[in-house]
């Protein structure tokens, strides 16, 4: 699977050829189609366990925050910075949040199931749409591919949050004043779980390639 995310990070997944990942794998086409039927297929294998094991993460590192509007800005904060914290795995997100597919989607459930908390408490006041989101994932995108481009710029994470909760119908100013909050929350966790990211998920999914061979998702 690390052969995948590497051909899928650096030539898009369009432009990724099954011969490229299995050049890269150290494998034949042969062992390819005798474990996938397509390209298709062995996206869906990485896309699902990459985006389940960044989203999970995201949702542990959010447990115990109850107000929806605090949940979606300290998300975002943290989906970025995880996501870019494994290069080829953030690039291959960039990818997919662009692509609109079962990818997207999967990504997608984190921020759908945050934002409809905020606004059945009433921090936000939007009416959610395909649309919305699909706009919400967009400055996510953004923010993350300026954080793999320039990983030194100053509060990248934080600006995307305020710009998500502005999108949501939240005030400038409290945007920033949750924002801030919620950054200072995080500063103040254990060592243990602010060192945490998405590295330590992926030894978790890298198993589907296993001695040199690609491997079917359980």
């Amino acid at each position: 699977m690390d052969a995948a995310v590497t051909v899928f990070a650096e030539r898009g997944i369009e432009a990724a050829s099954i011969s490229e990942i299995t050049a890269t794998a150290g494998v034949s086409n042969g062992i390819f189609y005798y474990h996938f039927k397509s390209k298709a297929e062995l996206l869906d294998v990485v896309g699902h366990a990459i985006a389940a094991a960044l989203v999970n993460e995201v949702d542990d590192a959010i447990r115990g925050i109850d107000n929806g509007v605090e949940r979606v800005a300290l998300a975002t904060q943290e989906f970025i910075r995880r996501a870019a914290a494994e290069r080829e795995w953030g690039w291959l997100i960039v990818e997919a949040l662009g692509d609109l597919g079962t990818f997207h989607d999967q990504i997608s459930r984190g921020v759908r199931k945050d934002v409809a908390i905020g606004i059945a408490q009433g921090g936000f006041t939007v009416e959610p749409s395909d649309l919305m989101f699909a706009s919400l994932l967009s400055v996510v995108s953004v923010a993350l591919r300026e954080r793999l481009q320039h990983p030194k710029a100053p509060d990248v994470e934080g600006r995307a949050a305020q710009f998500v909760l502005r999108m949501l119908g939240i005030p400038v100013a409290e945007a920033l004043r949750l924002t801030k909050l919620v950054q200072k929350r995080r500063e103040s966790q254990q060592p243990s779980v602010q060192q945490s990211d998405f590295r330590s998920q992926r030894r978790a999914v890298s198993p589907h390639l296993k001695g040199g061979r690609l491997a079917r998702r359980p």
